[in-house]
């Protein structure tokens, strides 16, 4: 199969796993374009691989958490409003926005492993080898994401005061 007839077919495809990867879909469309290029020059070899699909999966990762690694060095720490959010958000909404926050607050691998696992089903000896690691380390970034997720989405139930810390000490 030559290239056009593979984007073609699979290029969506490569895209969406992109946008769950990076939880931002210009980042994605960016980062799916890098691998795209690179596997365009290499076609010849790509196409002969017993699995192109998990190969340019991992290439989309690995691009993903190189170029985060590149921007870091670049990038300013203010935190700027997102400007997508409306201040009338309801129910599923409010949860969607809120998981997107948590997802993009993961590192990339735990973000990765997490689309791989919950989007692409993978097994985690499959996330172990698309991600480069063991299958213990895949379990693992999997629980921590999943464990980060809950923490930062849970609410506190309903009718119950959040503690206020003590902050004043006491004089004699």
């Amino acid at each position: 199969m030559d290239f056009d007839e593979y984007l073609s077919t699979h290029g969506d495809e490569l895209l969406r796993h992109a946008v769950i990867v990076t939880a931002d879909p210009h980042v994605a469309q960016d980062v799916t374009q890098a691998v795209l290029e690179r596997a365009w020059r290499r076609w010849s070899t790509v196409e002969q691989l017993e699995h192109p699909d998990a190969y340019l999966r991992r290439m989309i990762v690995n691009e993903f958490v190189s170029a985060r690694r590149r921007l870091r060095r670049l990038e300013f720490r203010a935190r700027v409003v997102d400007s997508r959010v409306t201040s009338d958000l309801s129910g599923a909404s409010a949860d969607r926005v809120a998981l997107v926050a948590g997802i993009r607050r993961l590192v990339p691998k735990q973000r990765a492993a997490l689309a791989l696992r919950y989007w692409q089903g993978l097994s985690y000896a499959e996330i172990g080898t698309e991600l480069g690691c063991s299958e213990a380390t895949a379990r693992s970034y999997v629980a921590r994401a999943v464990r980060r997720l809950r923490i930062d989405l849970q609410e506190p139930p309903p009718g119950t005061a959040t503690p206020i810390p003590n902050t004043i000490k006491e004089h004699r």
